[in-house]
């Protein structure tokens, strides 16, 4: 595995615009839990882990290279992930649209043969507390998100937490 000077722990994500930010971090107070910072809130497309430098051409590539239109995703339910103990937001039902985003975005990244652990599939969500409780309820109020960016970031550990660099982004067509 390349240091940490040669790698960068990487993955791609949708953005929300200030808007989004401001109602994710509403449904914040419906969970327990420390909370993800406001400026760290997102959706996972694809989790690379630590990457080499050298990758980044690739990686760049391929987010310039993905069909991406504008999404409608409505975030509607709160859901828990027991064993890493995160308390999320996510949509009741994904779109289409979302699910071939994704699906496009990992054949792109098999085809640039980028190094990438198996996981267990695609739970569309957005991380609001890590080391959490269960959310008592799951229907969450509402939010529609019209998806217009779509990032590669890099997240950096400081003493203070956990800083994400936009390194790359695409806005939809």
């Amino acid at each position: 595995m390349p240091s940490s000077t040669d790698s960068l722990r990487l993955f791609y994500a949708l953005w929300p615009d200030d808007d989004i930010r401001s109602q994710l971090v509403a449904l914040q107070s419906k969970v327990n839990g420390r909370k993800v910072v406001p400026e760290n809130l997102h959706m996972t497309l694809a989790f690379l882990g630590q990457q080499s430098r050298d990758m980044l051409p690739a990686l760049h590539q391929a987010i310039d290279e993905l069909p991406f239109n504008t999404i409608s995703l409505e975030i509607d339910r709160f859901g828990y992930f027991q064993k890493p103990q995160v308390a999320w937001a996510g949509p009741s039902s994904a779109p289409q649209a979302l699910l071939d985003l994704q699906h496009t975005l990992m054949e792109k990244l098999a085809d640039f043969r980028v190094p990438l652990k198996a996981t267990a599939g695609f739970k569309p969500h957005v991380t609001l507390a890590r080391d959490a409780t269960a959310p008592t309820v799951t229907d969450a109020p509402s939010i529609i998100w019209h998806v217009r960016r779509i990032a590669l970031i890099a997240s950096i550990s400081t003493l203070s937490g956990v800083s994400y660099i936009l390194l790359r982004e695409r806005l939809a067509k």
